[in-house]
């Protein structure tokens, strides 16, 4: 019987522990970062959620006041996903432009100038 109440307890703990470093491990993993596209004050959490999801690839966004700001802040599932998908979108602002370098000087040797008397 001593030993089934052992066995038992040992079982017992060995979820516990299993559990609680589960839930240490997802807590951990969430990072917050300021909203890079909202500018001035946060005053609506739907609007800062909405924004850090759909043009920041974020799982959420709230405002909050830090320092005594409102700003939004965008959550995402982990820190190493927050700085991959920065590097992206600054990756896709070079390139863009780049582009808009390469139609500008393509347009201006399209048109030459030429002076009026």
């Amino acid at each position: 019987m001593a030993k089934q109440w052992v066995s038992f307890f040992a079982l017992a703990f060995i979820v516990f522990v299993l559990a609680i470093s589960e839930t240490q491990t997802v807590k951990g993993e969430l990072c917050e970062k300021a909203s890079k596209t909202w500018s001035g004050n946060c005053g609506n959490t739907k609007h800062c959620d909405d924004q850090c999801k759909s043009w920041e690839g974020a799982a959420h966004g709230a405002c909050h006041v830090r320092n005594g700001k409102h700003m939004c802040f965008c959550y995402f599932n982990s820190c190493a996903e927050a700085d991959k998908l920065s590097e992206d979108q600054i990756e896709a602002g070079k390139l863009a432009f780049e582009k808009a370098e390469k139609l500008d000087r393509d347009v201006k040797k399209a048109v030459p100038n030429v002076d009026h008397p």
